[in-house]
C-alpha cells in the first residue's frame, strides 16, 4: 500500500463524555462545563462529478489530556466518510489542507481513532468496563493529526463544504480503562477489469483484548465485508459507504476466542481497468477491518497478517 510510514507508536482514540452533575439546589455550585474538543476543516470546493480524498492537518486545542467518551461528526452531502488520524508529529503544518499525499492508513500507521459516515454520526464508549470503570480513548494535549475526508460530488455543480468533528471527554477524575483502535489491513490483492476478487487477512489479537465495536472500510468496488473469529462471523456488511458497526456497550464485550481476527472483503470491478490497493478513492481500493479494544496502551496495526509491535 502506498505512503508507508513509521507512525505506530501512538495510541489514539476519542470519545465524548457526559459532564458530572451538580447538586442543582438553590445556591448549589453549577455543574462543571463539559470537557470538549472541536475540529472544523476549512471549506473545500469539490467539482461536479469529482471524487477525491482531502486531509486537513491539526493540533488539538485541548490544554489537558482528554479521555474521550463520544465522537460526533457532521458531514455534508458530498462527504462520504471522515477518518481521524493521530500522529506523533506534524505531518504538515497545522491548518494545512491538501488533496495530495493523503493516506487513509499507510502500511505502518497511523490508524484511525474515529470513523464517521455521511450525515451526523456518533460513536460512544461504554460507562462500565465490567469492573466499574468507564472506557475511554485518550487524546493528549496538543495532539498532532489529520482529518481525512472522502468526497464524492454526484451533482452537476461544484459544492463548497466542510466537515466538523466534536469529542466530549469523561469528567476529570473519572476512573477510566483506556481503549485504542486495532486495524487489520489487507493489501495483497488485485481486482481485474470487469472481474471480481477477494481480499482476506488473518491477524493475531492482543491477549485479553475486549472489543467495544468492529467495522470495515473499503471503497465503492466492495460488495461484501466481514470480520470473523475463526468460523464465527462477528461483523458483516454489504454497504461500502456506511458499513455500520457490531457493538457491545456492556459486558460481555466482543472477543476472539481463537486469538485471531480475519478480515474479508469481496469486490466487483465494473470498470475497464485493473484496480489495486491504494489511497485514491476514485481509482484504488481498500480492505480494512477496524475495532476499538481495551485494555490498551497504544493503537495496533496488522499489515497483511503481521501484527506490528
Amino acid at each position: 500500500m502506498r505512503h508507508a510510514s513509521r507512525w505506530l507508536s501512538l495510541a489514539a482514540a476519542l470519545v465524548t463524555a457526559a459532564c458530572g452533575g451538580g447538586s442543582g439546589g438553590s445556591g448549589g455550585a453549577p455543574p462543571p462545563p463539559p470537557r470538549t474538543l472541536q475540529l472544523r476543516t476549512p471549506d473545500l470546493v469539490v467539482g461536479a462529478g469529482q471524487e477525491l480524498a482531502s486531509c486537513w492537518y491539526f493540533r488539538t486545542p485541548n490544554a489537558q489530556d482528554l479521555d474521550v467518551r463520544t465522537f460526533t461528526s457532521r458531514l455534508p452531502a458530498a462527504a462520504v466518510s471522515v477518518a481521524m488520524m493521530l500522529t506523533p508529529d506534524d505531518v504538515q503544518a497545522p491548518g494545512t489542507q491538501s488533496t495530495t499525499g493523503c493516506a487513509w492508513a499507510p502500511a505502518s500507521g497511523p490508524v484511525p481513532a474515529y470513523l464517521g459516515s455521511s450525515g451526523t454520526a456518533s460513536f460512544s464508549f461504554p460507562p462500565d468496563d465490567g469492573s466499574g470503570k468507564a472506557v475511554g480513548l485518550r487524546i493528549p494535549a496538543g495532539q498532532a493529526g489529520y482529518l481525512r475526508v472522502h468526497w464524492a460530488n454526484a451533482s452537476d455543480q461544484p459544492i463548497t463544504a466542510h466537515v466538523e468533528l466534536d469529542a466530549e471527554a469523561w469528567p476529570a477524575g473519572t476512573a477510566t480503562t483506556l481503549a485504542s483502535p486495532y486495524v487489520s489491513l489487507a493489501t495483497s490483492f488485485s481486482i481485474p477489469a470487469s472481474g471480481s476478487a477477494t481480499a482476506e487477512t488473518t491477524c493475531d489479537v492482543p491477549a485479553g483484548a475486549r472489543f467495544v465495536a468492529l467495522t470495515t472500510r473499503t471503497y465503492r468496488h466492495a460488495v461484501a465485508t466481514s470480520i470473523a473469529d475463526d468460523a464465527t462471523t462477528l461483523f458483516e456488511s454489504a454497504d461500502w459507504s456506511a458499513p455500520g458497526f457490531a457493538r457491545r456497550d456492556a459486558a460481555p464485550f466482543l472477543s476472539f476466542a481463537s486469538g485471531r481476527l480475519t478480515t474479508r472483503c469481496e469486490y466487483l470491478n465494473t470498470t475497464g481497468s485493473t484496480v489495486q490497493p491504494g489511497d485514491d478513492p476514485a481509482s484504488d481500493e481498500l480492505c480494512a477491518g477496524i475495532g476499538w479494544y481495551f485494555p490498551a496502551t497504544r493503537a495496533r496495526l496488522c499489515h497483511d497478517g503481521t501484527l506490528l509491535p
